[in-house]
């Protein structure tokens, strides 16, 4: 089937979390390797003095890159459980970097089990080493990125929810960084190297300025089909890094363990999108109340009750917008009870974003943030 047929109707998914890259550790005595400068150890030449240092280093990384691809081969060495000897040795395997970018045209697929065998395909192509499929699903992950993507109505309004995040982030918003630039939107809660179980690392970006400046080759050559469709696009990717950082998913009942890549394929996507909103969690620090001024019982009661709705994502025409409800028992008391409503809506709530410019700022942001942070379990 020609491609623009097979594209045609397809549409990128939205909402859904999925597995956009991740590690794979595979066994060397497990796969044929065709390729010897995987295994081969280096030496470093100096032309000037046309001599070879006689000490030897450790096989470099094989780099391939092509239009906007790059993939890493290299040959590493863990200490691995010998259930025989009950002690660590250490075990030789070839290291993958499996990106959805490899699925090219399928990239908004996402790396899920019904093209796990196209990708185990692509690195056979490589002509590097050798391996079957099932050698393939049996390598163990780590640095799994999971992402979803989501619209936004504007690169303004994405700043404006990445701002409201950062200052949700209180004394956590130090290991936080915004990029506020036309080609470069987005917000990075740590650094990859640094993150940690308790602080993972995680990031918003703005997809579709993404595409169009810095994967520019990989966006022109295989998604020419969905321009129209990564209008607005926004993603947001968190990534599980290691066996430390798994556990604790684990015990916190957010995902089951896996090891494999055949296990990681069947975590469901409920998981997967609650590892996501658990992640994100990490950075949120939970908003203290304003204490009500000296106010009548009444004025305290409706004082408290405007408080609850501007941290649950209500803003002020929101809030006046109840009182358009009210309906009274002749029209002309029914004026003078809107209009007093109205005054004492206005007063109070003057009053308590007055009390706390966090207040305030919440508010401004609310009426175009809510919609978009709610899918996360995020109330303004």
């Amino acid at each position: 089937m020609p491609l623009e047929k097979a594209l045609a109707g397809r549409s990128i998914p939205v909402n859904s979390p999925f597995i956009d890259s991740f590690s794979l550790k595979i066994p060397l005595d497990s796969v044929q390797v065709l390729d010897q400068r995987l295994t081969s150890e280096t030496a470093i030449y100096y032309e000037s003095l046309d001599a070879v240092d006689e000490e030897l280093h450790p096989p470099k990384p094989i780099v391939i890159s092509e239009t906007g691809i790059t993939v890493r081969l290299s040959l590493v060495e863990i200490p691995i459980h010998n259930k025989k000897t009950n002690q660590k040795e250490p075990t030789k395997f070839v290291n993958l970097t499996v990106s959805a970018k490899l699925l090219k045209e399928r990239y908004f697929e996402g790396i899920n089990a019904f093209n796990i065998s196209v990708l185990h395909q692509v690195f056979l192509d490589f002509k590097i080493f050798d391996c079957t499929l099932e050698t393939f699903l049996d390598g163990m992950v780590s640095d799994v990125d999971i992402a979803i993507n989501r619209y936004c109505p504007s690169p303004a309004v994405f700043l404006d929810i990445l701002k409201c995040l950062y200052s949700q982030a209180g004394s956590k918003s130090k290991h936080l960084k915004i990029f506020p630039d036309d080609t470069n939107l987005g917000l990075n809660f740590n650094e990859r190297h640094f993150a940690k179980p308790s602080l993972p690392f995680l990031k918003f970006y703005h997809k579709q300025l993404e595409l169009l400046h810095k994967s520019v080759d990989f966006n022109e050559t295989y998604l020419g089909e969905y321009q129209a469709q990564i209008q607005n696009l926004t993603r947001v990717e968190a990534t599980i890094r290691n066996y430390d950082h798994k556990r604790r998913l684990e015990k916190y009942d957010i995902m089951p363990q896996f090891r494999s890549l055949r296990e990681l394929l069947e975590v469901p996507k409920k998981n997967l999108y609650k590892f996501v909103v658990f992640s994100l969690e990490s950075y949120i620090e939970k908003k203290v109340r304003l204490k009500a001024p000296e106010l009548s019982p009444s004025d305290h009661i409706i004082f408290e009750l405007l408080q609850n709705c501007v941290l649950r994502g209500y803003d002020y025409d929101s809030l006046l917008s109840v009182v358009d409800t009210f309906k009274g028992s002749a029209k002309a008391s029914e004026k003078v009870a809107k209009s007093r409503m109205r005054k004492k809506i206005t007063e109070l709530f003057d009053l308590l974003v007055m009390k706390d410019v966090k207040i305030l700022s919440q508010a401004n942001h609310n009426s175009h943030v809510m919609e978009y942070l709610k899918f996360f379990g995020i109330r303004n």
